[in-house]
């Protein structure tokens, strides 16, 4: 059976010298114990494999119980050179093959439907059974307790489960139908005999995808079906050699399945070609895939997968489809059964786990009848194969033209040292299969009982032990090789010997970190050197140093501790191209390094050009000698070994490179002996300045033009500029500080008259005034008139004009442009000639007067007009002199009110202070509101109207623009347009009411007006409806005290009197009577007077509202006559602000919805 239960095997008899030295990667961290053998898989060194050994593995099968894995108790040899140990053909093709737990039987399956039972040793056929009674009986699964044999059917879609100790079915046939075109492929029972897995799919392109169905073995019933990656097909099954998972093979891909969760935990789609078979190392270390021919491929795929990490170890190519597969019982070997076409037809071939390495192979021979090579050969295809748990058999199942049943055998005695690899009855099995020189191991520690000089004899034969290093086969609690008894630290398997004695373990071990160094240093780097064992820079010199001194130069983080006598030591322990440092200068001897002395005997502190060397100056540059001179290229030693800001000259001009330092060149890459303006540049007139900074290179009298005009700065140069610093003159003839240029700056317009240099106006006469003898009169070419152009030559008059012709030459002519003006006595700008044109009318007094046609006298106010003076007085039609003459706004008063007529307004908002918290806007003015009105001259308000109460039309609401009249003289106004402040709704009544309207009758006093009182003469009700509201006053209280009073008669004390007295009451209670009910009319009519007044009241508002809309209407429609008819005032008679004022109210009017629709 190609899967093979074989993994499954415990007993291990085969023993295999190569796997001495094998380390098996544990598997996997999916599950705590994925085996459950109770040890973690973490610490289990066979995590898909239950066991319990101890000795060379934890957590491995150990059928024997000795301690030591079934892996190391059975080796396989490393050449095993099988050969035919016997067969049996018949007619029928054998379609499986599986080797008993204890190897002593083989069962096979064959295409007659049978099952049969076959002595190992002596081929002889003990038990059969037909499975399948109407077909061949397929593949078929042994389990590993030895209980159960399962197999499935060709025929039909069941398979069955039989007792192996005399084949007799468990539970009869048991289905593996899953629907239409469906075909049962692969069988496998758990370890533990409990569960049976069976691979279902498509027997072609149709029918129903496959599963594989899990079947409880004791039962018989299913416990699951399982489809991972929703296959189609599955061609192959084998479970862990622990039972907790189950590795299933189809087409392209396999899976590993959870056995109890039933999760796939893995899935891999490395195979190219059908798994044909899949199978699982005894340790559950590896699987191995045996695919099917793939043509694009040519061929087909052998592959080792490691369990866990899910690696593909290796793969290997077969010409033919590979059918069958089985690993060695120790794990350490596999065997592939190919199939019948193509040079690999009928081959069986074994390959070394760990290598890939093949280590035999054997074809079985091809029967009579079947002829050709290659494709051509129909005959022998390995259906099945099985290795034996000893080792030493391989069992095959052939089919196809050469049907047989064939048994190979290892060689007994590979060694030929008179022990066979198994018990022949002698009771001698060779430990050491492989090597002559050895065949016991008492200890089963892997090494021979035979000393030497037979090979790798074991030095305690009688203990278990794994060293390897001093001794073989010695315990070596810590693994390190060496035996405890020689191991110097015998709990650390890092160390073993301390020949120095420092301490120190001579296995030196480190990790090394990014930065080359040796971290985490274990172990002795020196083992013959007791005074050092760190290397941190791995220099092959030691970290520890003897020198106290040299803590004041190391640094804190350098290794290393003060070792007396101290040897080998490294004077850079962090640096592993320098060790030593002969002149004690700190920078190391060792010239192949990056850090290297350039001057290693000599103590030096340079650190730029070359490490090491002496530094005079500190610059970090060493001093120049023979063997290291400065360079231009600045890589050489200090050009300027005394001077620290410097130490490269690029030009060898003598002035360095360094731009921040002394004498710095600024030319670095020129040579040049420029000192001034710049250093080191070329100067070729050696005038001390650069070439690029001379404007005169050539010239060596000349360095300097501060204007830029090509004129020397040198007065005692070539070419000297007389005027360095003005571009535009150069030269000075007449030596009068004034250029020679005309059209330069301060150019001579005389360049040969010392005297003279400027001409203003032009005329060809100087400015400059000379008069050497005092006379007052001009001499030479001085003008008399610098600023005007004239042609006199005349000597008090050289180069003055008379330019209006009035016989008055401009000097001397107070108005040279006017005719008929010349002198100005008072200076004011006015002609003293008052009868012509801009005449002076105070011609001996200062004046600036302009206005009314009186020019040039006084005005003390600067308003233009003269102050009164003589006959001179104001007027009232403003044609005289100022009303106002310390006033600059004022100067007229039409209305001699003693207010100035020129009115101007500011409008301006100020706290309302009757209604705290508002803000009212009020006019602040200066001059006469009503300029022809005597008695009025005020209008704070700006609203038309005068402040003065006792003036015309007075104002008799001066801060509140929207109101002027008072009819009533209840201080609420008659105005009652929209916006008006507090409007009288009883114009002609005075009142006092405030809350429901102003200014109406309040007889309480409480502000609700009487007509809406409910309580009129009650104050302390205002609100309410009349006959519903009881009022605690409900007349007049301020009423006469004798209004209806009843006179009293004293009763004189005779009958008569009562009776008169009787006759009195009787009659004064009817007058009372009469009198209240007249009292009561009378009420009546007041209170119908009182709503006749408020009706007219109401009617007038009426008519008022009425006489603005049509005011407003005529005005609009330009009807102006019509309008004042009805009392409009034309807003152009009005002060600007008024009609400003207008206008402002007239756009909110419009804006509110009112006007009445005259249509």
């Amino acid at each position: 059976m190609e899967n093979g239960l074989h993994r499954k095997r415990g007993l291990s008899c085969l023993l295999v010298f190569l796997m001495i030295g094998l380390v098996l990667t544990p598997l996997g961290v999916h599950a705590a114990d994925s085996d459950g053998d109770g040890v973690d898989d973490t610490l289990d060194d066979c995590p898909y494999a239950s066991g319990d050994s101890t000795v060379d593995r934890d957590g491995c099968p150990d059928r024997d119980g000795d301690g030591t894995s079934d892996l190391l108790d059975g080796w396989t040899s490393s050449n095993p050179n099988f050969v035919l140990d016997g067969n049996n053909p018949r007619s029928t093709d054998y379609n499986d093959v599986e080797f008993s737990p204890d190897g002593l039987e083989v069962a096979t399956s064959s295409g007659d439907g049978y099952i049969r039972i076959w002595n190992t040793t002596t081929g002889q056929n003990t038990r059969s059974v037909i499975a399948v009674s109407n077909g061949g009986a397929g593949k078929l699964s042994w389990s590993d307790d030895g209980r159960f044999i399962g197999v499935t059917s060709q025929a039909a879609d069941e398979f069955n489960i039989y007792y192996a100790s005399n084949l007799t079915s468990v539970h009869g046939a048991l289905s593996s139908d899953v629907g239409s075109g469906d075909y049962t492929f692969d069988i496998d029972l758990s370890p533990d005999g409990t569960m049976a897995a069976v691979a279902i799919g498509r027997s072609n392109n149709g029918g129903t995808n496959g599963v594989v169905r899990v079947v409880d073995v004791i039962n018989g019933t299913v416990m699951q079906n399982l489809n991972p990656g929703s296959e189609n097909r599955f061609h192959s099954v084998d479970f862990s050699p622990s039972g907790s998972h189950i590795a299933i093979g189809t087409v392209g891909d396999y899976y590993v399945v959870d056995a109890s969760s039933w999760a796939t935990t893995r899935s891999e789609s490395a195979p190219a070609g059908t798994v044909n078979s899949i199978a699982w190392s005894p340790s559950g270390e590896h699987i191995a895939i045996c695919e099917g021919y793939v043509q694009n491929q040519g061929g087909s795929r052998l592959r080792i997968f490691e369990a866990d990490v899910w690696s593909n170890t290796w793969t290997k190519s077969a010409s033919t489809s590979c059918y069958a597969s089985d690993f060695s019982p120790d794990g350490n070997q596999v065997v592939f059964g190919l199939g019948w076409y193509a040079a690999d037809g009928a081959t069986a071939k074994i390959y070394e786990i760990s290598s890939g390495n093949s280590i035999d192979s054997f074809a079985q021979g091809r029967p009579g009848g079947c002829s050709g090579t290659g494709n051509s050969n129909q005959c022998g295809q390995n259906n099945g194969v099985s290795w034996s748990p000893d080792g030493t058999y391989i069992a095959q199942a052939f089919g196809r033209n050469d049907e047989g049943f064939y048994i190979w055998k290892s060689d007994l005695d590979p060694d030929n040292d008179g022990w066979n690899t198994t018990d022949q009855g002698d009771g001698k099995v060779d430990e050491f299969p492989d090597d002559g020189s050895q065949w016991e191991d008492s200890d089963s520690d892997g090494y021979g009982d035979n000393p030497a000089p037979a090979l790798n004899p074991d030095s305690c034969p009688l203990v278990f032990g794994n060293s390897t290093m001093d001794r073989l086969g010695c315990p070596d609690v810590d693994g390190d090789g060496y035996s405890d008894e020689n191991d110097w630290a015998p709990s650390n398997k890092e160390q073993w010997v301390d020949a120095d004695g420092d301490g120190f373990g001579d296995n030196y071990l480190y990790d090394i970190a990014s930065n080359q160094l040796h971290i985490n240093q274990r172990g002795d780097a020196f083992p013959t050197d007791s005074t050092q064992w760190n290397d941190t820079d791995g220099d092959g010199y030691g970290d520890n140093y003897e020198d106290i001194s040299w803590n004041q130069y190391r640094a804190p983080e350098w290794p290393g501790v003060i070792i007396s006598g101290a040897q080998n030591i490294d004077v850079f322990p962090l640096d592993r191209t320098q060790w030593r440092d002969t002149d004690g200068d700190w920078v190391g001897d060792e010239q192949m390094s990056d850090r290297a002395d350039g001057c290693p005997t000599i103590w030096g502190n340079s650190t730029y050009d070359r490490l090491g060397c002496l530094d005079t100056d500190g610059d970090g540059y060493s001093d120049p000698d023979a063997n290291w001179p400065a360079k231009t290229d600045c890589y050489g030693a200090d050009a300027f070994p005394i001077d620290p800001t410097q130490w490269c000259d690029e030009d060898n001009d003598g002035f360095g490179s360094n731009t921040d330092g002394n004498d710095a060149d600024d030319c670095p890459n020129q040579a040049g002996s420029s000192t001034e303006d710049q250093k080191g540049c070329p100067d070729r007139d050696g005038d001390g300045y650069s070439n690029t900074g001379d404007p005169f290179p050539d010239d060596g009298t000349q360095w300097e033009d501060s204007d830029g005009d090509n004129y020397g700065d040198n007065p005692d140069g070539n070419n000297a500029d007389f005027f360095p610093d003005d571009a535009s003159q150069w030269r000075d003839a007449d030596g009068d500080g004034y250029g020679d240029n005309p059209g330069g700056n301060n150019g001579d317009r005389f360049p040969n008259d010392p005297t003279q240099w400027s001409d203003a106006d032009n005329d060809g006469f100087g400015d400059n005034f000379v008069d050497n003898d005092g006379d007052g009169i001009s001499e030479g070419n001085s003008d008399v008139c610098p600023q005007t152009y004239g042609e006199s030559i005349a000597a008090s008059s050289r180069g003055c004009p008379d330019s209006d012709g009035d016989g008055y030459t401009d000097p001397e002519d107070a108005f040279p442009n006017q005719p008929l003006q010349w002198e100005d006595q008072d200076g004011d700008g006015y002609g003293d000639n008052v009868q012509f044109t801009d005449g002076d009318e105070c011609i001996d007094v200062y004046g600036e007067s302009t206005e009314n046609g009186v020019q040039g006298c006084p005005d003390s106010d600067g308003d233009g007009h003269a102050d009164p003076f003589g006959d001179f007085v104001a007027e009232p039609d403003c044609t005289g002199a100022d009303a106002f003459p310390n006033d600059p706004l004022q100067w007229c008063d039409k209305d001699g009110d003693g207010v100035g007529d020129n009115y101007q307004s500011i409008n301006k908002t100020v706290i309302d202070e009757e209604n705290p918290g508002l803000m009212i806007e009020l006019c602040e003015h200066i001059g006469d509101a009503f300029p022809n009105d005597v008695t009025q001259s005020s209008d704070i308000d700006c609203d038309g109207r005068g402040d003065n109460a006792t003036g015309i039309a007075p104002d008799a609401f001066p801060l509140r623009k929207t109101q002027q009249d008072d009819n009533d003289g209840d201080g609420y106004g008659n105005n009652f347009t929209n916006g008006a402040y507090r409007p009288d709704e009883c114009r002609n009544e005075y009142g006092t009411s405030t809350i429901d309207r102003f200014g109406c009758p309040d007889s309480d006093n409480d502000g609700m007006s009487d007509l809406n009182d409910p309580c009129k003469w009650d104050p302390e009700i205002s609100t309410g409806i009349p006959g519903q509201v009881v009022c605690s006053i409900t007349e007049d209280p301020n009423k006469s005290a004798d209004e209806g009073a009843v006179v009293e008669l004293e009763a004189e004390s005779s009958n008569v009197m009562l009776y008169a007295m009787g006759g009195i009451i009787t009659f004064m209670l009817a007058a009372i009577l009469v009198a209240m009910l007249a009292r009561q009319a009378s009420r009546k009519k007041m209170m119908r007077e009182r709503a006749l007044e408020r009706k007219a009241e109401e009617q007038f508002m009426d008519e008022e509202e009425r006489r603005e809309q049509w005011i407003n209407y005529y005005v609009s429609n330009g009807e102006f006559d019509k309008a004042r008819e009805l009392g409009w005032v034309d807003p152009a008679s009005l002060p600007a602000w008024k009609q400003h004022e207008i206008q402002q109210e007239q756009a909110l009017q419009a804006s509110i919805p009112t006007m009445l629709d005259l249509d």
